[in-house]
């Protein structure tokens, strides 16, 4: 016969493990009471901070092998040089499997002057041409002297006697300058018949072409201070008021670049002296001179310094990022050229580093210079103002070993970024030409950072755990102390 109503729960009863004392059959204590408000006050506490631990990420790391499938990465740098002017700088790429791209096509390095003035992008040479030397008789002319030669001693005096003077800085082992020489005695005889020669209360001499050799040793310190880093130089030199121009607190003058014949250059000079005569003041100071009428100036003005910026897509093998001195119409001055630079931005891969940390809240996931800040970087040792500096031939080596990082959170797709550690040494360059190499090379492990937060039911078995220890230490300490009080209380009985 099936138990009724009464019967069951007298059945279940019989399973009650937590049988209760009638309240009248107890008794409260002041220590039960005191006891009672600590194992509140620790349960809180503790529960707190289960739950805080609770819903907290961590991240577990782990060092696995790279099976990333990307061909190529990307580098990001930004870099200053304060010694190197941008017109002769140039960005080149080469990695182990013998691949050299010294012809770079992308536009995404871009160089700046020290002034801001966007110069162009690092891939455009603008020394880049193959110069023709003709239209005179060589024979003829290498043996006249038409151009006044110059010296540290009267280069002030000669440029303050015209109104107009084009100056070329040149050396006697320059195979640029040997083919000019003549070209330019040419065109000095030029610029002499169309020039007027008379001299009146305003205008002085009006128009000459002069050379300086660089190599004298008297000459040095007068081609340093002009910033003459390659030959043949040719400076423009003017006394027109409205292009006297004074950048970060030195004078500096248009620098031609135009075709290297007797015609064009005295179509030049002559173009030169008809502005500073018109004293022209609607020309932009500084946007150099156009004698041809095709819309390009052969003369420009740049200020001494260029800062490299950008990215560069490169092959994942080991590689170098090359910047140096570079032009194929000129001979380099590697004397008066400088690698001392500063790095302000040095990163790889196309994701923002500020970007992973504002989703993981990780500190440095990056190298050491992978985020801009106000100043320069400092790299070397006991420096504290400068980056890099070294005598005049040297070149400078940073050497970094990239880690692949890959970070999975919680929620969304993997992100992937990359670490780097970063090594620098400075030595003589074996050619004579100063450069500043960045070589990288790509770790075959790669870290993985995963995101992990404690699963629910370890949560609930930690916060059953604290409740249990808390009210079963509290009993056993609750009956430790009480009768420990009676005791001593009969003793005193």
């Amino acid at each position: 016969m099936a138990p009724g109503p009464k019967g069951v729960g007298q059945y279940l009863r019989a399973f009650d493990m937590y049988r209760k004392v009638p309240k009248d059959l107890t008794e409260s204590s002041l220590i039960g009471g005191a006891l009672s408000i600590f194992a509140y006050g620790l349960l809180t506490i503790l529960f707190f901070w289960e739950m805080r631990v609770f819903f907290s990420v961590n991240y577990k790391t782990a060092i696995e092998v790279d099976h990333s499938e990307d061909g190529i990465f990307q580098v990001n740098f930004n870099i200053t040089l304060p010694g190197l002017s941008c017109e002769f700088a140039a960005v080149d790429l080469q990695n182990v499997i013998g691949k050299r791209r010294s012809d770079l096509k992308d536009r995404t390095v871009h160089k700046f002057s020290l002034d801001g003035t966007w110069q162009g992008h690092a891939t455009e040479r603008i020394h880049d041409t193959e110069h023709v030397y003709e239209g005179t008789n060589k024979d003829h002319y290498g043996n006249k002297r038409h151009a006044i030669e110059l010296t540290a001693e009267t280069f002030r005096q000669g440029i303050d006697e015209y109104e107009v003077m084009l100056v070329d800085f040149h050396a006697p082992w320059c195979s640029h300058c040997q083919h000019l020489a003549p070209i330019f005695e040419h065109a000095a005889e030029m610029v002499k018949e169309r020039a007027p020669q008379e001299i009146d209360a305003h205008h002085k001499h009006s128009v000459m072409l002069a050379t300086v050799d660089c190599t004298e040793k008297k000459n040095i310190p007068l081609c340093r201070e002009k910033h003459i880093q390659a030959y043949p130089t040719m400076l423009v030199f003017r006394k027109s008021k409205n292009r006297n121009i004074q950048r970060f607190g030195m004078e500096i003058h248009e620098s031609y670049n135009g075709k290297r014949n007797a015609e064009a250059i005295a179509d030049f000079t002559m173009k030169v002296w008809k502005e500073v005569i018109a004293d022209d003041k609607e020309l932009q100071m500084g946007a150099g001179t156009d004698s041809t009428g095709d819309g390009k100036a052969e003369s420009v003005v740049r200020t001494r310094g260029c800062r490299i910026e950008g990215f560069l897509m490169a092959q994942r093998v080991p590689g170098k990022i090359i910047i140096h001195p570079y032009s194929k119409g000129h001979s380099l001055n590697s004397s008066f050229i400088s690698t001392d630079h500063e790095i302000h931005h040095l990163s790889f891969g196309n994701r923002r580093t500020s970007e992973i940390r504002a989703i993981t809240g990780i500190n440095r996931i990056d190298g050491a210079y992978a985020e801009p800040i106000g100043k320069p970087v400092i790299l070397a040792e006991g420096e504290d103002k400068v980056g890099f500096l070294s005598p005049g031939g040297y070149t400078h080596e940073h050497y970094i070993k990239v880690v692949s990082t890959t970070l999975k959170p919680r929620r969304g797709k993997p992100l992937h970024a990359y670490e780097y550690t970063i090594n620098s040494n400075m030595f003589e360059s074996h050619t004579g030409v100063p450069q500043i190499v960045i070589s990288f090379d790509l770790s075959p492990l790669k870290v993985v950072v995963t995101e992990e937060t404690k699963p629910w039911i370890e949560g609930i078995v930690s916060m059953l755990a604290i409740l249990g220890g808390v009210f079963s230490a509290s009993i056993i300490f609750e009956g430790i102390l009480s009768n420990a009080i009676l005791t001593v209380a009969k003793k005193l009985d």
